[in-house]
């Protein structure tokens, strides 16, 4: 499929008060991953978080822990700790612990203040350094490899 044919848009509905949430952006990007080991998604009428087995689809009645398990059916248990939140928060940590020694490395000798800097400096970098391997090295391909799709938005 094209971009063009990308919606950016669905609705779910929450079981509990019977009334649809429209869900775009970024949020919908997350709520049509399977992958994205999310537990629990806001119904706007309601003003709550509530987990994702009292949502389903409104235009395919299907519950969303079901469309999760779906499309994931064979995703192996490796696959699955890869794109993990765990995963990815020790991954960004890693990084960031990593940059931040080699920031400290160059400025060691310097003054506190430049080694502070330095160092915060480079937890910044790390940080955003491991969130990218973790997107493009490990999420996103292994996404691809499970669900069949380069965007979840496209998955029925």
């Amino acid at each position: 499929m094209t971009e063009a044919a990308i919606p950016e848009s669905r609705s779910y509905r929450h079981s509990r008060c019977q009334q649809e949430t429209v869900v775009g952006g970024q949020s919908f990007e997350v709520v049509s991953n399977p992958m994205s080991s999310m537990e629990q998604t806001m119904c706007s009428t309601c003003g709550a978080m509530f987990p994702i087995a009292e949502y389903a689809w409104a235009d395919t009645d299907e519950s969303l822990s079901d469309y999760y398990a779906r499309h994931t059916i064979h995703a192996t248990p490796l696959q699955r700790f890869l794109c993990s939140k765990t995963f990815m928060v020790a991954l960004i940590a890693i990084a960031a612990i990593a940059v931040a020694g080699a920031a400290y490395a160059l400025v060691a000798n310097d003054n506190w203040l430049t080694r502070l800097i330095c160092v915060a400096g480079g937890l910044m970098i790390g940080a955003f350094i491991g969130m990218a391997i973790f997107v493009s090295g490990f999420a996103n391909p292994i996404k691809r490899s499970v669900c069949g799709v380069s965007d979840t938005r496209l998955l029925r």
